[in-house]
């Protein structure tokens, strides 16, 4: 069919896992603002566990999205907790005027 339903655990893994970053950058900064993120690809791309790892340009002129997925909570827990993304915190806060984020579990997906 395409799809797989993704909402049960699969041999006691647990399921893939989702963080969607809205950044709001001062009015005119959205290209320094991205611009902190390129040192983060290779980190993440490192990663075991990492499967996704979008940076966005909004249609918005001041907003920046980042979509990530990783294989599961741990996975996600190493990204979190990195020395690499406690090192860009400080570099992107000079851009940014507003930021959040939400998470939750995969529950289905294309494949």
């Amino acid at each position: 069919s395409g799809y797989r339903s993704l909402t049960a655990t699969r041999g006691g893994t647990m399921a893939k896992r989702v963080m969607i970053a809205t950044m709001k950058a001062n009015p005119g900064q959205r290209d320094e603002l991205l611009a902190q993120f390129g040192d983060m690809f290779a980190v993440a791309n490192a990663e075991a566990g990492t499967e996704i790892y979008t940076l966005v340009a909004g249609d918005d002129a001041d907003t920046v999205y980042m979509i990530e997925q990783y294989a599961d909570q741990a996975a996600m827990d190493s990204h979190m907790g990195s020395e690499s993304l406690a090192a860009l915190y400080p570099k992107i806060g000079p851009f940014m005027a507003d930021g959040g984020a939400v998470m939750g579990s995969v529950h289905q997906e294309l494949g």
